[in-house]
């Protein structure tokens, strides 16, 4: 009997170990649309702002000007102009759709590990890039990064563990 419990004593003292807590899977991690084009120079012609007929056409039947602008019509309409005039107008960053294929213990936090670049400065677009939660790569609007292709890679981290998405997105400056 003594044996027993000191068999059963040895053993619960070796089967004791530091468990890491969690997981992080990053197999299947990726970017469905893995590449953005980002200008250098924008296409920011400002619109021709004209008169809204509808807004007209609601005034003569009797509605008040806050009832129109509260259905979403409007006094005037921007007609043309620029494809980046929004953009530049309120300063949007480019931005890349989230990852996906990233499973693991929340919170799981995200890095960029390196940015990499045969052409272009890539100290440069790190120094404006960032990324979120989900893995969203943004550019700032406005910025001084060359013309050329850039690699980017992430780190994956949480509670115990760290892995790395190597070569997963290009930003191609233009």
């Amino acid at each position: 009997m003594r044996n027993i419990i000191w068999i059963l004593f040895v053993a619960v003292l070796t089967s004791c170990q530091d468990v890491t807590i969690g997981f992080l899977n990053i197999e299947k991690a990726g970017y469905e649309i893995d590449s953005l084009e980002v200008k250098v120079v924008l296409d920011n012609a400002v619109p021709e702002i004209i008169p809204n007929p509808e807004y007209e056409e609601y005034i003569d039947m009797g509605f008040d000007p806050e009832s129109c602008i509260e259905m979403g019509i409007y006094p005037t309409l921007e007609i043309g102009g620029g494809e980046d005039y929004t953009r530049d107008k309120y300063n949007i960053p480019w931005t890349s759709t989230p990852i996906e294929g990233v499973d693991g213990t929340a919170p799981i936090y995200v890095s960029i590990k390196s940015v990499t670049s045969n052409d272009g400065d890539a100290g440069k677009l790190k120094a404006v890039l960032t990324v979120k939660g989900d893995g969203m790569l943004n550019v700032s609007c406005h910025h001084d990064i060359p013309v050329g292709r850039y690699v980017i890679s992430l780190t994956f981290s949480n509670e115990g563990y760290s892995k790395d998405v190597d070569n997963c997105f290009t930003i191609i400056v233009k």
